[in-house]
């Protein structure tokens, strides 16, 4: 679920009260609305499909709750594990144009999940986690686990995605013990540096 500790935004700019009114229902009511509110709005009408390709045909996969990278071939891209919904947010936060603001998500026949930034002791990470309400209309805060700003990277036909949680943080592949294992992960690049492996495709259904 959504945390609504991450949601609300501090109390320095606004008060937010956020309230759940069954289980699929949720509004925020935001006072002091004369001040500039540091949120994500949900675009009704922008939300796609795709699928995430990195080097060596392979394609980001969600399999439970690990995201990883796997070989497909024409037929097997049909499959549900690798479409992702690409919900876009208007970002409210002037001061930080870094490229659209999405949520990323997976609908399968069993369950919808969508991807979060996560920690494993002292170590970030990203995984899938089960989606049990529809996406808010709006995220009270400048920061959340679940929304990444992608990026067309200048020059190319390819994205990235840098977390709004963990800056300058972003959506990376690394190899693992198994050769044919490539995870999905979170890395730190310094500013103005270009990392190929945060370089990924993104593909028509």
């Amino acid at each position: 679920m959504f945390d609504s500790e991450k949601m609300a935004s501090s109390s320095e700019f606004k008060c937010v009260e956020f309230a759940v009114v069954d289980k699929e229902d949720i509004f925020f009511q935001v006072e002091h609305e004369d001040l500039e509110s540091d949120d994500f709005k949900k675009e009704n009408n922008k939300c796609f499909q795709k699928m995430i390709q990195i080097k060596n045909n392979r394609f980001l996969v969600v399999d439970e709750d690990v995201l990883t990278f796997k070989e497909r071939n024409k037929e097997q891209c049909k499959a549900d594990d690798c479409r992702f919904n690409i919900q876009v947010y208007r970002n409210n936060d002037i001061d930080k144009p870094r490229g659209s603001a999405v949520i990323l998500s997976v609908t399968s026949p069993c369950k919808q999940t969508y991807m979060v930034c996560c920690k494993n002791g002292d170590q970030e990470g990203v995984s899938a986690k089960p989606l049990e309400q529809p996406l808010p209309d709006q995220i009270g805060s400048s920061q959340h686990e679940a929304v990444f700003f992608m990026e067309l990277i200048p020059g190319t036909s390819q994205y990235r995605f840098e977390s709004s949680l963990l800056s300058r943080s972003y959506l990376s592949f690394e190899a693992g013990p198994d050769a044919e294992l490539m995870k999905l992960v979170l890395r730190e690049v310094p500013e103005d540096c270009v990392d190929e492996n945060c370089s990924m495709r993104l593909l028509a259904c």
